[in-house]
């Protein structure tokens, strides 16, 4: 075979190896901080149930994302005995104003493909977020109506 035949088969035996070896795998969190804070006025000043779920099985992340927060928590126990092995959560209740940090051992040794994250507010809406696994430091921030997801990920410029 020639050099130039085997410079076009290389990029071809290289994508085989990937999958051979089962290509990406499930990963450990990063966080050495992880923390919810609520603002005064969230949820209509009324405490709010927030789950982070590490999801370890890539047909559950499908499942998962796909439901609005208040889906998920109607059907979290059933979905816990159902998947048992899958999901590792961890749950808090906030209340307004309140500010809860979250000890990076908490998840210890847990790997998983994703994080979601679930607040169940009394108003409509998806209320569902992703969060990443890569940041060395992630603040879940509760509003009014909604939440969103800071993270802070090792060498950015934030």
């Amino acid at each position: 075979m020639s050099g130039a035949a085997l410079r076009a088969l290389l990029p071809l035996l290289l994508l085989a190896g990937c999958s051979m070896f089962g290509g990406p795998k499930p990963v450990q969190p990063a966080w050495q901080s992880l923390a919810f804070a609520a603002a005064p006025d969230a949820n209509a000043n009324s405490a709010l149930a927030v789950d982070v779920v590490l999801v370890k099985d890539k047909a559950v992340l499908d499942t998962l994302s796909a439901l609005t927060a208040s889906r998920y928590f109607a059907s979290r126990d059933d979905l816990l005995r159902t998947y048992p092995d899958a999901l590792t959560l961890l749950s808090v209740e906030i209340t307004p104003g309140q500010l809860i940090r979250i000890e990076r051992k908490r998840f210890g040794a847990e790997r998983a493909w994703a994080a979601l994250a679930f607040a169940n507010y009394a108003t409509p809406g998806e209320h569902r977020i992703r969060v990443a696994l890569d940041g060395n430091a992630c603040l879940l921030q509760l509003n009014a109506q909604e939440f969103v997801v800071s993270d802070n990920r090792t060498g950015s410029a934030r």
